[in-house]
């Protein structure tokens, strides 16, 4: 058997390496976001929420979580995509009414400076039960798209902001009517906090959320969310 040669060995390494090599550098000798922008992260938030909900003939202030996969790539880390999902479940004490959300949105992102314009796919679904009835059970796939703003104070903390907007395409009425989720329009801001130089990140800021519910008798309410958080981002470099 041939004996590889000790350059050509030496050229598949780095070939192979290559990628994780260059992740690396930008670490040392990239700009402040990209310095910040982690190669994959798990996000978790945590907060108090005002629910102003016209369906359920209410309002409420309970806890809300939110839970973000995702990931930046290239050596100027100016590609990402994520996935976020919020879901709650609350109940309104002062007519005993209950509602169910959940949200997830799939984003695709790219990094141009400090704005990040973004698209991509959406699934909403809201469930309301009223007078010992369900009186919504909806849910619907659609588009969103969405503009976001970051900017480094310092290599430790960073300050941004983000909106987005989501059409709903194709909705279902699970009670058989013709009830219909409408539009989603979100916006994100805060700041976010090194803990430590490369993992964790801490995260405070605010979020508000609007959305329609187009009833079967042809009326729409107007939903509406918004409160603030904390929470953590854990994330790896390769």
């Amino acid at each position: 058997m041939p004996i590889v040669p000790k350059a050509l060995l030496a050229a598949a390494l780095c070939a192979l390496t290559a990628p994780a090599l260059a992740q690396t550098r930008s670490q040392v000798y990239g700009n402040e976001l990209t310095q910040q922008s982690q190669t994959v992260f798990l996000q978790a938030e945590g907060g108090v929420t005002t629910y102003e909900s016209q369906a359920a003939a209410s309002k409420e202030t309970k806890s809300a979580l939110t839970t973000t996969i995702g990931g930046w790539f290239g050596e100027e880390r100016t590609a990402g995509a994520t996935v976020t999902n919020s879901e709650s479940h609350v109940g309104f004490d002062l007519n005993g009414a209950k509602m169910h959300t959940a949200f997830t949105d799939v984003r695709a992102i790219v990094r141009l400076g400090w704005i990040m314009p973004s698209v991509g796919v959406s699934l909403s679904e809201v469930e309301v039960d009223k007078d010992d009835a369900k009186q919504m059970s909806v849910y619907a796939t659609g588009a969103n798209a969405g503009l976001a703003l970051g900017i480094p104070l310092n290599k430790t903390m960073v300050v941004y902001g983000d909106g987005m907007a989501v059409k709903a395409m194709r909705g279902f009425d699970r009670l058989g009517g013709a009830a219909k989720m409408g539009d989603r329009r979100e916006l994100n801001a805060g700041v976010s906090f090194d803990v430590t130089e490369r993992m964790l990140d801490l995260l405070v800021g605010y979020r508000a959320r609007q959305y329609d519910l187009e009833k079967s008798d042809g009326t729409t309410d107007h939903e509406k969310t918004q409160g603030a958080y904390a929470g953590l981002r854990l994330g790896l470099y390769f």
